[in-house]
Parts: structure tokens; C-alpha cells; sequence
């Protein structure tokens, strides 16, 4: 399976928009984004491994791992900011597809922040 960076930044907007305190946040949270769980469990483990999230221990539910999310980490929210804006989003993108369309999420966060710079004038 391949990384999906929209799929990403879809779900770290949702989980920012869902209370964690009053709902559990779960694979089935991100259903409408992606009809194909195991494509979603990657992603949510992706996002652990660049400590973007807190969760649980993995719950297998047969061959997928589920987590519960906790929260966004401080990462996470930088991550985001960095990537929310859909022009810049989109800018960067662009950016992205010009060289080949691979990236590590340091450059695409590194990416849309020159954006921004220059969208501010600094």
C-alpha cells in the first residue's frame, strides 16, 4: 500500500475536529474518508510513527490493528498548521507532483511553510 498524503491530512483534520473526551476515535471515525479499513490502520500507524498522535496499544480486530486516539501532539498541530489552508495545501501539491510525487512529510510540511513565508512576505 502506498501513503497517502491527502488521506492523511483529511484525518488529522478530523481528529482535530472530534472531542476524544466524549467519543472514541477509531478506524470507523475515518469511514466516510476511505472504504477500506487497512488502508486506514496504515495511515493512523503512519501517523504514530511521526508522533503526530496519541493512541493505545494496537486492538486487532482479526488481521487490522485499531488504536484509540487520544489527541493530536504537538507535532501533529504543527503538521497541520502547516498543511490546513486548501490553497496551500493544494500549492503544495503542486510542488510535490513536479518532482515525481514522493516526498518524506518533513519536506511537504518544510513545503507548504515556504509557502506561507512567502505568501507573508517574510
Amino acid at each position: 500500500m502506498k501513503r497517502d498524503l491527502d488521506l492523511l491530512r483529511k484525518m488529522l483534520l478530523r481528529i482535530e475536529e472530534l472531542d476524544s473526551t466524549k467519543s472514541k476515535i477509531t478506524i470507523n471515525s475515518f469511514s466516510d474518508l476511505c472504504d477500506y479499513p487497512p488502508l486506514i490502520s496504515l495511515h493512523i500507524e503512519l501517523l504514530i510513527d511521526d508522533g503526530f498522535i496519541e493512541t493505545s496499544e494496537p486492538i486487532y480486530r482479526g488481521p487490522i490493528s485499531d488504536y484509540w486516539i487520544y489527541r493530536l501532539t504537538s507535532s501533529g498541530y504543527d503538521y497541520l498548521d502547516a498543511i490546513r489552508n486548501p490553497s496551500i495545501w493544494q500549492s503544495t501539491l503542486n510542488k510535490i507532483e513536479s518532482v515525481g510525487g514522493s516526498v518524506t512529510l518533513d519536506i511537504v510540511k518544510s513545503i507548504a511553510v515556504s509557502i506561507i513565508k512567502s505568501h507573508l512576505g517574510i
